[in-house]
């Protein structure tokens, strides 16, 4: 099979859900019309995950992509039709997106925990699965509340 490349070769957008996490900002993806639902987990091909202009990706200054398994994404690959090179430009949001609207951030984890930064009226919480909070409201006081049963420490 011929392999095109990105550069003078065609380009072959693709829709498609997030299979692995692996190491170094990569996940497996089955892109849709591309890797039949036949394709096992270990066939898929790893696709680099395109970071924004706000995180360098150098060794002294990076960050982790959030893509979870099972998170729709949109990508291209880099070697055209032989689509053996993706790379992940974005993810789809499903329709329960946390909460979250133009002033009110909300970053929601797999594991039942939150962060949110709502700028009106202008409070930062973050809460655990089991109920305790931390929050700093927007006169800068901070509140630690532990869930029902739990010892709040302060070292």
């Amino acid at each position: 099979m011929k392999r095109e490349s990105l550069f003078g070769g065609s380009f072959h957008w693709f829709a498609g859900e997030v299979k692995e996490i692996g190491d170094h900002n990569r996940v497996k993806v089955r892109a849709f019309g591309y890797h039949s639902d036949g394709v096992t987990k270990d066939d898929l091909p790893w696709a680099t995950v395109m970071m924004p202009t706000t995180v360098a990706g150098t060794a002294d200054s990076s960050a982790n992509h959030h893509l979870e398994e099972g998170s729709w994404v949109i990508g291209f690959f880099t070697d055209g039709s032989s689509a053996q090179d993706p790379v992940i430009i974005g993810s789809i949001t499903g329709e329960d997106y946390a909460g979250g609207t133009a002033k009110k951030k909300v970053y929601k984890s797999q594991g039942g925990h939150t962060i949110i930064m709502d700028n009106e009226p202008g409070d930062i919480k973050v809460s655990h699965k089991s109920g305790s909070t931390i929050t700093m409201d927007k006169d800068g006081d901070v509140v630690i509340a532990s869930a029902v049963g739990k010892k709040t420490k302060i070292i």
